[in-house]
């Protein structure tokens, strides 16, 4: 059988095959087309914004302290926690056994000063006629002194025929010394008796009975501000006191937590770096920031605060950051859906108007 022919060259072909190839894919690797990047996101100002918020009533809560310190005496029985009260309904009551002693005092005071006024006026009235009473005193003085000096002349012109002795002269003499003296007290007292003004001393005890009046005005209030009430109707959140127990204004915690009635709102805390991509009108898609099987509540901002500063709420809660610059944006809920309760810390997300449609199609999440 004939020897098979090779075809001259093959095996060469085959070898710089399998280098050239590898080397070939290389090159291609290292500089093929480099694409321009990946495409670009949706710009800033079409991202929608989330920030947290609490839920409160349009008419904040407010924390209720006595105006004075004392101990809690009553706690009226239909004031309860979540209790609904009218305006001016008592909340509690302090002992109030000081003042009312302070009020007896004040008003025995009053008294008093009423007592010399009618004094001080009965003696204005006297006035004029017991001006008119010295007048006449001092001219019966002058008449007295007159008489006594021409009785002491006669005697001495007269005493060589009378045989008046020296002393019975020096005794003479001496009684008009004594005549003239009450002549001037008198004249005195006119002087003084003209010269005063009654009406000094009517005044003096008006402003006396002024001043008691305020003393018995302040008893009273001392012991109106022994009652704590509802500034307003709303809702009693929390009672922070018992009966028996001392509270004072400014103390470590209010005695009542209130909710003045109205409906709830969130005060949407907004950071400072989203200003200008929250408008007034926006929707607001709120959750549960807790919850992972919240619901969804809606609603609308009704209107950003106007200065930028700390959050209202402080907490104290491990991993809050709460020296944080926010615009306070309030946003209603719409009506018909499921209460909120107060303090609720909730995540709010301010949804522009072309992606609501989107976050509304059915299986589309809208939690934050």
């Amino acid at each position: 059988m004939a020897e098979r022919r090779r075809m001259p060259g093959m095996g060469l072909l085959i070898v710089l095959l399998f280098i050239a190839v590898p080397l070939a894919g290389t090159a291609w690797w290292l500089y093929r087309p480099k694409p321009s990047g990946p495409p670009p996101g949706p710009a800033l100002t079409d991202l929608d914004v989330v920030c947290s918020g609490r839920v409160d009533g349009r008419q904040p809560t407010a924390s209720l302290e006595t105006s004075l310190p004392g101990r809690v005496f009553e706690i009226p029985e239909k004031v309860k926690e979540g209790s609904e009260v009218e305006k001016g309904d008592v909340l509690l009551r302090l002992d109030d056994s000081a003042a009312k002693f302070r009020l007896e005092e004040a008003t025995a005071s009053h008294t008093g000063a009423m007592v010399e006024l009618d004094a001080a006026k009965a003696e204005a009235k006297l006035h004029p006629g017991r001006i008119e009473a010295e007048k006449a005193m001092v001219a019966a003085s002058n008449a007295r002194v007159d008489a006594a000096r021409q009785l002491q002349a006669q005697r001495r012109a007269q005493k060589d025929v009378t045989k008046a002795s020296p002393a019975e002269l020096a005794a003479g003499d001496a009684e008009v010394r004594q005549l003239e003296q009450l002549e001037a007290a008198e004249n005195e007292r006119y002087k003084e008796l003209k010269a005063s003004d009654p009406n000094l001393r009517v005044r003096l005890a008006e402003a006396r009975v002024a001043l008691m009046d305020v003393a018995v005005r302040a008893a009273k209030k001392a012991i109106e501000d022994c009652e704590l009430k509802a500034p307003s109707k709303g809702t009693v959140l929390r009672i922070q006191t018992s009966v028996g127990e001392a509270v004072a204004p400014g103390g470590f915690q209010p005695a009542i937590i209130f909710r003045p009635a109205g409906p709830l709102v969130v005060r949407a805390e907004l950071e400072q770096e989203f200003l200008g991509r929250v408008k007034d009108g926006m929707r607001a898609a709120i959750r549960d920031e807790t919850r992972p099987d919240s619901p969804t509540w809606s609603g609308k901002l009704e209107k950003i605060s106007g200065w930028v500063a700390r959050r209202r709420l402080i907490v104290l809660e491990p991993g809050e950051l709460n020296d944080v610059r926010t615009v306070e944006c309030l946003v209603t809920l719409d009506p018909g859906q499921e209460p909120l309760l107060v303090g609720q810390r909730v995540r709010v997300r301010f949804v522009r108007k072309d992606n609501e449609n989107r976050n509304s199609e059915p299986g589309t999440r809208n939690s934050p």
